[in-house]
């Protein structure tokens, strides 16, 4: 099978996967319900639940909110939405917009996969953003 061909299968079987991500997180509400809640028709939200379309950024970014899924399943989600849409998540790519400065160290590790160790210390890293500096607050030192 010609690589286009395989890449589109994937790509047609992460908005499957996402689908059911997506119906799974709504549990006892109905998908009506959450097609209002999020914007959309009701058909649209099948579309969506039947992976026959992907959702948008804007309607991704709305359905995480209304859904709330459990972190397992956010980053499932988030796996399968970048695989569609070749773009981090949208709450992802808000953070990088709001501290442009942010996008020189990321490209510093272009064509680099980091290890585990690596992500653990990026995520602590973060983590000490959030203990040292919650408000937004500019410390020299």
């Amino acid at each position: 099978m010609p690589k286009k061909e395989v890449k589109d299968k994937a790509i047609e079987t992460a908005k499957r996967n996402l689908g059911r991500e997506i119906a799974g997180c709504r549990k006892k509400m109905s998908q009506r319900k959450l097609a209002y809640a999020v914007g959309l028709s009701p058909s649209n939200m099948k579309y969506i639940e039947d992976g026959v379309n992907a959702p948008s950024p804007e309607i991704y970014k709305k359905l995480i909110t209304v859904l709330h899924p459990e972190e397992r399943q956010r980053k499932k989600m988030d796996r399968l939405y970048m695989l569609i849409r070749k773009t981090p998540p949208p709450d992802v790519c808000e953070i990088m917009i709001e501290n442009e400065e942010i996008n020189d160290a990321v490209r510093m590790i272009e064509g680099k996969v980091l290890t585990d160790v690596q992500i653990g210390n990026v995520k602590a890293l973060f983590t000490s953003f959030i203990t040292n500096n919650d408000k937004g607050v500019v410390e020299n030192g």
